[in-house]
């Protein structure tokens, strides 16, 4: 039996892996509402096993429908991998607070705005920067570099506040 950890963290990891197929195929209408309310699940404190389970293999659908070719490519660039989050859990200290930091704020932005989104309609730029914060997660940036993420996932969060 699989613990829910693992299995948020393999939510995660999936998140991160359609994101990063989407900086190289086009999205389709419900990728980013997707990936906001897998975000949002993945931080929920009562979800359960099935609940993860079944937005992992929502991800899993969604990512084969952006990037249908990759999934049996004879020469695969790792562009459509899924993050494993042991590296995040592993890295040096300063890196993982800074990286928890924009995983948590980016958790938090995303359950406000699926709150949102039936009243309003979102700026592509705010989906934007979920990307790039995902992207960021998975790449070994250093702590300047993440702390620039981090304030500005701080004015990204005051902006939605304000709408």
């Amino acid at each position: 039996m699989i613990s829910l950890s693992s299995l948020r963290d393999q939510l995660l990891g999936c998140i991160i892996g359609l994101s990063k197929v989407c900086s190289m195929h086009t999205k389709t209408s419900q990728t980013d509402l997707l990936i906001l309310s897998a975000l949002a699940d993945s931080k929920k404190p009562d979800i359960t096993e099935d609940a993860l389970q079944n937005t992992i293999l929502q991800i899993k659908r969604e990512k084969s429908r952006v990037a249908p070719m990759c999934e049996d490519c004879a020469a695969p660039c790792g562009n459509s991998d899924n993050y494993d989050m042991k590296r995040l859990w592993q890295a040096p200290e300063e890196i993982r607070r800074l990286k928890i930091s924009i995983l948590l704020g980016i958790q938090t932005m995303a359950s406000y705005v699926i709150c949102q989104s039936q009243e309003e309609t979102f700026d592509e730029e705010i989906f934007f920067f979920f990307h790039k914060a995902l992207f960021v997660l998975s790449e070994d940036w250093n702590e300047k570099q993440l702390y620039d993420v981090v304030l500005e996932l701080g004015e990204y969060y005051e902006f939605l506040r304000n709408q």
